[in-house]
């Protein structure tokens, strides 16, 4: 890799051709912007767009004696969720329907529709068959118990 020092005023600035590139995550953050919000308003589209990822926003609490997720699924209907949880991973998938569609032309176009599906791992080993979840208010809570092996002990020391 060349550096080259340009004069830029009074001080000298060094550049390489590295610190002009883009990292994979910013490139992909416009090419989704594009691909998927100005094509086709540009060629006058007009169907839902998938979920975008990283929906639902999701929170994962560890406490002392459970594990607490929690998910905030707006314009979700309790009978369109499911979960289920395998060893220490828990899944969340759903089908947010569009019930009719708005007559006119979309301008702008942002409320959740389609299918999602997210899995994530649990930071502790956990007791699946007393897990309890609850729906209220667009918020999905699981309480999850961690197994005896996976709870926090206090050592004291002497």
């Amino acid at each position: 890799m060349e550096i080259s020092n340009q004069e830029k005023g009074s001080e000298l600035v060094s550049k390489s051709p590295a610190s002009s590139l883009i990292s994979f995550d910013e490139f992909e953050d416009i090419f989704d912007d594009f691909l998927l919000r100005k094509w086709p308003r540009l060629l006058e589209w007009n169907f839902p767009l998938s979920i975008e990822k990283g929906f639902p926003k999701v929170d994962i609490i560890e406490q002392d004696n459970e594990i607490e997720v929690q998910a905030a699924l707006p314009g979700i209907k309790k009978e369109d969720l499911n979960v289920s949880i395998n060893n220490q991973t828990i899944t969340i998938s759903a089908s947010a329907k569009e019930e009719k569609k708005e007559e006119g032309k979309y301008f702008r176009r942002e409320i959740t529709r389609g299918e999602f599906q997210r899995t994530f791992s649990l930071p502790a080993e956990i007791n699946s068959e007393n897990a309890k979840a609850e729906f209220k208010d667009g918020i999905l809570k699981i309480s999850i118990p961690k197994t005896e092996i996976s709870k926090r002990k206090t050592i004291e020391i002497q």
